[in-house]
């Protein structure tokens, strides 16, 4: 770790130390935050365990009470008595008992199902929707006794579909012995059934996304709930049993508890979940955040002051020194105080405007030499070429042949005319073939038509600038170190085209050719017959920049062809 630290630049380094500082004070004021609302999250779930348990069973209470009330009327009244003491079954009694029922379920706000079940099997029912009695399931000895064995308490049963079935959906029943009032012997059964739905009332507004109900009689049946995957693996051993589980997580706590909601006989199953930030004050909370905000600007302030003083004008120095070795000689222009950086920056310029100078006169020099050697080059072609020519045009007019004078003179003048070009250094390709074949048609003619001239030129090429009497030369070599010491005719051909990013121009001809060892000599330019063509080659690449731009050809005594593979620039 110490040998990996060490090996990073300064400006990592400052960073790393930085960013470790940063953490590490981070986590201890999180460590402080997180264990000051962890209490605060405790408090919490506490005081939302209560509050919830609370309004759910006033909610229950409500209802149970709105039962009781509707239970005693019922069982007051004359008529219904009447229908429970009858000796057989009356129409007129339990028309009557039915009226005297309907009147009381009206004076409540509760849509409930009353059955009474006299001890011989008959009975009577009425409310909402319509509902089914099946007497043999009620009358079965442990319905019967669980109801017996309460001596005139609610036996309180979810899911009675088996007993009691209606076409408004599930049933919870509240079933109570009724007995005599003289002998207080049983004298039938009564049954007040209310929708399971209804009893999602008592937690209605208390759930939601961190808190979840279910509500269970007291052998463990499913009255309803609020969410169908948070109680679905609860069974009756687990319901009947007072469970209490926590389970912390590092932002939030989970507390499931199921057990009996009071006096009510319904057990309540809930879990609630308190987030880190829930019941945190909403003071202290700004003042934390304050807190941190103030320690990370006051962090971001020092690490920009190192940045823009210290970390940034070593980094500009450094990317100018790695510009150097590019060849990018810029100085370094930065604001900084007079201290130990600026005077580094100052003696790094001073030291940059010396290499400049030294760069310049160096540049100066090789211009200079480049300059001479292609004036050499120009110098020793003129007056050899031109004698030559001259002398020829001359033998030519004392043989009174007119019109061939006039072809070479006009050829001879546009080739002066292109060869000096106005003293560029370059031309358009178009203009250095035109060169090419004036230069070949004068040699034609002079050697008496020794050679051919053939030539393959793609078509869109010839307004690319390419470096004057880069060709010439080589067409030169091919008559006097090809054709001609071959002694038969030849054929010069002179090839361009394109590819990819490279043009390749191409002199081909059909002469002695050259051995390996030839070939040799001239790669390495100690071929003292090469002149004209070393000169052109390192003008070529002068102008290009790069060393790769030709290639060789050949076998001896069949053919020689030299490549020039030229770069294209900006997309010609």
């Amino acid at each position: 770790m110490k040998k990996c630290f060490m090996s990073l630049g300064l400006r990592e380094k400052i960073q790393f130390l930085f960013i470790c500082t940063m953490i590490v004070c981070i986590l201890f004021c999180s460590g402080i935050f997180y264990l000051i609302v962890e209490n605060q999250m405790q408090q919490s779930i506490a005081d939302k365990e209560i509050s919830n348990r609370t309004a759910i069973s006033n909610n229950l209470d409500s209802t149970m009470k709105s039962i009781n009330s509707i239970s005693h009327l019922t069982m007051l009244r004359s008529t219904v008595r009447t229908f429970l003491l009858a000796e057989s079954n009356s129409t007129s009694c339990t028309r009557n008992a039915l009226q005297e029922i309907h009147e009381i379920l009206n004076t409540f706000n509760l849509s409930c199902n009353v059955v009474i079940l006299r001890m011989d099997g008959q009975y009577l029912n009425t409310g909402p929707g319509i509902t089914y009695v099946n007497t043999g399931k009620i009358f079965e000895t442990e319905w019967l006794d669980e109801v017996m064995a309460q001596k005139g308490n609610y036996v309180i049963k979810a899911d009675t579909r088996d007993a009691f079935r209606s076409n408004i959906g599930e049933m919870v029943s509240f079933v109570r012995v009724i007995n005599d009032i003289n002998t207080q012997k049983p004298i039938g059964i009564l049954a007040i059934n209310l929708p399971s739905r209804f009893f999602e009332q008592a937690f209605e507004g208390l759930s939601g996304e961190t808190s979840h109900f279910a509500l269970y009689d007291t052998s463990g049946r499913l009255i309803c709930k609020d969410n169908e995957s948070t109680f679905f693996s609860l069974n009756p051993e687990n319901l009947l049993q007072n469970t209490r589980e926590e389970t912390d997580k590092l932002f939030y706590k989970s507390i499931f508890t199921c057990d009996t909601l009071g006096d009510s006989h319904f057990i309540l199953a809930s879990r609630l979940e308190v987030r880190i930030l829930d019941g945190l004050p909403a003071k202290l909370l700004v003042a934390l955040i304050i807190g941190a905000f103030i320690l990370l600007a006051f962090m971001w302030l020092i690490n920009t002051y190192i940045a823009k003083n210290v970390i940034y004008p070593i980094q500009r120095l450094v990317d100018s020194m790695a510009e150097v070795q590019n060849g990018w000689l810029h100085r370094v222009s930065m604001n900084v105080n007079d201290d130990e950086i600026g005077l580094l920056k100052n003696s790094y310029n001073a030291m940059l405007i010396e290499i400049n100078q030294l760069i310049e006169e160096l540049l100066q020099k090789e211009k200079t030499l480049r300059m001479a050697e292609l004036d050499a080059l120009q110098e020793q072609m003129k007056p050899h070429f031109l004698y030559n020519t001259l002398d020829m045009i001359r033998y030519m007019a004392l043989e009174n042949r007119t019109d061939e004078v006039y072809n070479m003179l006009e050829t001879l003048g546009n080739f002066y005319r292109r060869f000096l070009s106005k003293g560029s250094t370059d031309l358009s390709l178009g203009e250095e073939i035109e060169i090419v074949k004036s230069y070949l048609t004068l040699q034609r003619t002079r050697f008496e038509d020794i050679f051919t001239d053939e030539y393959e030129i793609e078509e869109g090429l010839s307004s690319i600038r390419v470096p004057r009497l880069i060709l010439q030369p080589l067409v030169e070599n091919s008559i006097y170190h090809g054709i001609r010491p071959k002694g038969e005719h030849g054929v010069i051909r002179v090839t361009v085209k394109r590819q990819e990013d490279f043009l390749f121009l191409s002199v081909y001809d059909n002469g002695i050719g050259m051995s390996a060892h030839q070939r040799e000599l001239l790669f390495s330019g100690k071929d003292s017959r090469s002149f004209g063509f070393q000169g052109t080659i390192e003008r070529i690449r002068y102008y290009y920049k790069t060393e790769d731009v030709f290639e060789i050809h050949s076998t001896e005594g069949e053919y020689c062809e030299i490549i020039l593979k030229l770069p294209l620039s900006n997309g010609c």
